[in-house]
């Protein structure tokens, strides 16, 4: 039996503690050691950890879980009263860097230089770039406030309920996109997933929570 995850396990934990605590010196997240880390330690870099299916289910389970302890320290009325300003931000944060990335990539993306066999929806490629700029990170997000003792504060709350709009429409973005790109796949059909989708999470959220409520009232 190969026991090298285990060495890999150790090697993670290690250098991001000791990188963590360097950064926090320099009056920095302990999650920017933990980003060094992965990058001196991943294939981009040093090449010591591969990426394996045992690294990215970790990695997963990392997310899920910091992600699940946010839920359950956020306080969904404060993420209500923040909404508008989370929203606004969240159109900025996808609207800028889209533009930016389409009119940068309007310039670098030049037929003579790079020929491709999509030469024709070079439009859709300049608008994929940019979408791909919008995204954000949700986790890191998280983790730094919570270091910095902001989660709950009404600052950490807004920009919490912003990133987390950002990833929406970034993701919605993206879907529509990568749509357009292939001929065989129908755009409306996948408009209505979307939407079909959305919908079915409140229906499932908005009963959870009565059923929830129902409960919690009558113990």
């Amino acid at each position: 039996m190969d026991y090298k995850y285990l060495l890999d396990l150790a090697l993670i934990l290690l250098s991001t503690k000791l990188l963590g605590l360097v950064t926090r010196k320099f009056k920095m997240p302990q999650v920017v050691g933990a980003l060094l880390a992965g990058i001196i330690l991943g294939p981009a870099c040093l090449g010591i950890i591969d990426n394996t299916n045992f690294i990215k289910a970790l990695s997963e389970i990392g997310v899920i879980v910091l992600m699940f302890s946010a839920g359950m320290e956020s306080d969904i009325h404060q993420l209500k009263k923040a909404g508008k300003a989370s929203f606004i931000i969240a159109a900025l944060g996808v609207v800028v860097p889209l533009v930016v990335g389409f009119a940068v990539a309007g310039v670098f993306n030049d037929p003579s230089v790079i020929q491709t066999d999509l030469d024709a929806n070079r439009f859709l490629q300049n608008v994929f770039i940019g979408v791909i700029l919008t995204a954000t990170s949700v986790s890191i997000t998280v983790e730094t406030l919570k270091e910095m003792g902001k989660l709950n504060s009404q600052v950490g709350i807004t920009i919490l309920g912003a990133a987390v709009i950002d990833d929406i429409l970034g993701i919605i973005a993206l879907t529509i996109i990568t749509s357009l790109a292939d001929p065989s796949v129908a755009v409306g059909i996948v408009l209505l997933k979307i939407v079909g989708f959305f919908a079915f999470a409140v229906g499932v959220g908005f009963v959870t929570y009565i059923l929830f409520k129902k409960w919690s009232d009558r113990h």
